[in-house]
């Protein structure tokens, strides 16, 4: 087996059975943070059963062929870890937090966990009421409800992307053993996963005691998911029983390899991220309009969406869609400043340098960066990207992604409110 050199530190390689795996060594930590992403998520999700890699994962955590729940979380928690799991659109991730002398007992979990579940009928039926509790939490909450509405119709026709992690009742209803039996059995294999460690170890250790533990893991073949649809224009309105109205802006942003998503983050800072942001300033502070005000780049494998949000009482919804608009289109015409660039980029090369304090964020920037497709940077070399963005870069951002004749607003709320 060979270990490739990744940057000072951190390696990669590949073991028999074809599982990848990435290592990062921190050695002046006292805890290890391991994940297994396993790539998917619930844009692989079939249309009649939104939900399925949601379920799995609640699945995964019920029992294994040589572990009950209880004992699951028992194993970790006695040695002083943690044990948890996240679905997202285009990934599953299982992950362990433990004291480091505590990583053999974390891989052997996991491993158990995520390679041989039961699925069985019983077990199924149990943690369907939780997951439509799950749903019906999401429900109650009207912020979240509003953009899971909003995220549905970005894309014109409906896609995967835009559908609920969580799925519906009714796809979480008609979930069968059999159908998450075969999806786990297609998607969770070698090919389509990678184990991330990060803290106090080494490479070597690792592999030592991987093979056994995931000898039977099966090859597999990487999964494939459906390209991205176009995407909507225009503005829609959507009757909701709330006190605010949610307002949102989207347009189209480049996919996570994408070489100018540096200039494009710095340019998303100075117009809605943060306390210091043009529009928190604008919509909040000076005009008292809005509590939450926000713009972020979501971006995955293969595209990715720029979104401006605001909650607001229903009289003021029609005024901070047109501040919006109008501090867009500022930017459109007069740029932004050198001193705002000198701003963003000092408060996003701070948040790379806090997240390196944390092994969990190590081990999501690794993983993160396989199931995303985009190169695997250190720190350092991140840092110097981001530096090396000039103020032509985020003209040519300004270019690129704030574009009128893409532009698709939504407003979800009590009251009409026309464009």
């Amino acid at each position: 087996m060979v270990v490739h050199s990744l940057y000072p530190g951190t390696s990669s390689a590949t073991l028999a059975c074809g599982l990848q795996v990435l290592v990062e060594e921190v050695p002046t930590s006292r805890s290890v943070s391991a994940g297994i992403w396993i790539r998917g998520g619930s844009r692989r999700d079939p249309d009649n059963a939104s939900g399925m890699a949601h379920a799995i994962e609640h699945l995964l955590f019920k029992g294994t062929t040589s572990r009950s729940a209880q004992q699951i979380s028992c194993e970790i928690e006695d040695v002083g870890g943690h044990i948890n799991a996240a679905t997202g659109k285009e990934s599953t991730l299982v992950y362990a937090e433990a004291p480091a002398e505590s990583l053999a007992t974390v891989l052997d979990v996991l491993a158990d966990v995520v390679l041989r579940p039961r699925l069985n009928e019983h077990d199924l039926e149990r943690e369907r009421g939780v997951l439509l509790e799950e749903i019906r939490s999401r429900d109650d909450d009207p912020e979240q409800c509003a953009y899971e509405l909003f995220a549905q119709e970005i894309w014109d026709p409906p896609h995967p992307l835009g559908r609920s992690v969580l799925g519906t009742r009714e796809t979480v209803d008609g979930l069968t053993t059999a159908t998450i039996a075969r999806r786990h059995e297609e998607e969770y294999t070698a090919a389509n996963a990678v184990l991330v460690v990060c803290g106090r170890t080494d490479i070597t250790a690792i592999i030592d005691g991987l093979d056994h533990r995931v000898a039977k893991l099966r090859p597999g073949t990487e999964a494939a998911c459906a390209p991205p649809a176009s995407r909507t224009v225009g503005h829609r309105f959507h009757r909701r029983p709330s006190e605010q109205s949610h307002v949102y802006l989207a347009f189209p942003a480049p996919p996570a390899s994408a070489a100018d998503r540096f200039a494009l983050h710095i340019l998303n800072s100075i117009l809605g991220d943060g306390a210091s942001s043009r529009l928190f300033q604008s919509v909040r502070e000076e005009r008292g309009l809005a509590y939450a005000v926000s713009s972020g780049v979501t971006q995955f494998s293969d595209t990715g969406v720029w979104t401006f949000y605001a909650g607001v009482s229903v009289e003021n919804a029609a005024i901070v869609r047109r501040l919006i608009a109008e501090e867009l289109e500022a930017v459109r015409s007069a740029g932004v400043t050198s001193e705002e660039i000198r701003r963003a980029k000092a408060k996003l090369r701070g948040q790379v340098v806090l997240g390196l304090e944390s092994n969990s964020h190590r081990m999501a920037r690794l993983g993160s960066s396989v199931v995303l497709r985009r190169e695997i940077l250190s720190p350092e070399s991140a840092l110097a990207r981001l530096d090396e963005v000039s103020p032509e870069d985020v003209a040519a951002a300004i270019e690129s992604y704030i574009l009128p004749e893409s532009v698709y607003s939504a407003e979800i709320g009590p009251e009409r409110r026309h464009p």
